[in-house]
């Protein structure tokens, strides 16, 4: 008799509804939420909602209900993170999507003042970033240091994200509170000017 991986999630038994989400079991969730336990109820270590779960596991059919059920889009964990922080560090395209249509705000600041786009660009998610600059997240925004997306994704070395970026307008040129420019600002200005000729790019 062959296991399908709904036999293994029917004997699963969790205990609480994190678990169940992170194992995308929509059907125990559902049950659980019902026998009384809360649809945002927060883990001990890090404050994790089911929701935040969800966005960082990619358990889209869970994230769907929690939305559909009244889940809080603007609960933060110990970092300061919104679950559209954790999608776009994760890369869940499909949650960051679902999680715009029912209210995330892209603008949200973690800790150090970064939105998901800072995130989303420091961790090289360039198909989550652009779904977040389609749906108007602005692609010059700072964090407290003055840090804009393309600072995190030049100094992570995330090219795809970069490039993006100075499509929808983002300045190589800014400068940080320290005055510093984006990480290897001068071969990233040749890079997008193949007529630009500088000592760095100079094979000579």
């Amino acid at each position: 008799m062959v296991t399908t991986p709904e036999d293994v999630r029917k004997k699963q038994t969790y205990t609480n509804v994190h678990e169940a989400v992170k194992a995308g079991d929509v059907e125990r969730l559902a049950l659980m939420v019902k026998r009384g336990a809360s649809i945002d109820e927060v883990d001990f270590v890090h404050k994790f909602t089911p929701l935040h779960c969800a966005a960082h596991s990619g358990s889209l059919e869970c994230l769907h209900w929690l939305l559909w059920h009244g889940a809080d889009v603007t609960r933060v964990t110990v970092r300061g993170w919104t679950a559209a922080h954790l999608a776009a560090i994760r890369g869940q395209d499909a949650c960051m999507q679902a999680l715009l249509i029912n209210g995330a705000n892209l603008e949200a600041r973690d800790d150090r003042g970064c939105t998901p786009s800072h995130l989303a660009a420091a961790h090289g998610q360039s198909y989550t970033l652009q779904t977040m600059l389609r749906s108007g997240a602005n692609a010059n925004v700072a964090d407290r240091n003055d840090w804009k997306p393309v600072h995190y994704a030049a100094f992570h070395g995330r090219l795809g994200c970069l490039q993006l970026l100075v499509r929808w307008g983002a300045c190589v040129d800014d400068v940080d509170t320290d005055g510093n420019l984006p990480g290897m600002s001068g071969i990233i200005i040749c890079f997008f000017n193949p007529c630009c000729i500088c000592d760095k790019c100079s094979t000579s």
